[in-house]
């Protein structure tokens, strides 16, 4: 993904770097899809919140490029802030069969069963909204019907994870799709992290960013 050759952009908007919250936004040529809508639980920080659900402001002033919201499982990390945020966003959610019985009876108990416009996928399903072509590889995880998820867009591939473990023998559900995330690679559409060393206080141009590294100590005074 090389937001400086085309319109492809990543937006974490919550679950990036703690945990809970999860709403990631992906943009391309304009269009926005948002990717979980999760709650957050009250910690040493927040003990006066039971839970916290993202800040959905910014995808709200910009719903009108909004296409879709897609779940990737059915735990509350994930799903739990949907009934909190929708009214702001305001469009179709798509997930499969177990994940869309879990968020009816959520939106039920809300009141909100009839405004929601939700969209089920099989497992490994697929989809196609605006310059997005979406598809789900199963994955295992401590509840039915987990999926990763494949977003093909015009600059590139991008692989969404979620969550997923390696289980030849799962308790819940098949085993992860080893061979799909295989076919992938084949396919060269998985591209290679590059990894350049600089030395301390070294300098790299990137596009319009002139990155520089300072150094700092090493070890906390006592």
């Amino acid at each position: 993904m090389n937001v400086m050759t085309g319109d492809l952009a990543f937006i974490p908007l919550g679950g990036t770097g703690e945990i809970g919250m999860n709403l990631n936004v992906y943009r391309c040529d304009g269009a926005l899809l948002a990717v979980d809508c999760g709650l957050g639980f009250a910690g040493p920080d927040q003990p006066e919140a039971d839970v916290m659900v993202p800040d959905a402001a910014w995808l709200a002033e910009n719903r009108g490029a909004l296409l879709g919201l897609i779940i990737t499982h059915a735990h509350e990390d994930h799903i739990g802030a949907v009934v909190h945020l929708w009214r702001q966003l305001r469009c179709p959610i798509y997930g499969t069969a177990f994940v869309l019985s879990v968020l009816r009876r959520k939106l039920g108990e809300a009141g909100m069963i009839h405004e929601v416009r939700l969209m089920e996928l099989p497992p490994g399903g697929r989809v196609k909204l605006g310059p997005f072509d979406c598809s789900f590889i199963p994955v295992t995880h401590s509840i039915p019907e987990s999926q990763a998820l494949v977003l093909r867009t015009p600059y590139g591939l991008v692989l969404h994870t979620g969550d997923w473990k390696l289980d030849p023998q799962p308790l819940i559900g098949p085993p992860t799709d080893e061979g799909a995330f295989a076919r992938l690679g084949e396919a060269g559409m998985i591209h290679e992290v590059r990894l350049l060393e600089l030395p301390p206080g070294g300098r790299v141009k990137l596009g319009p960013f002139d990155c520089g590294f300072i150094p700092v100590t090493h070890s906390i005074p006592e």
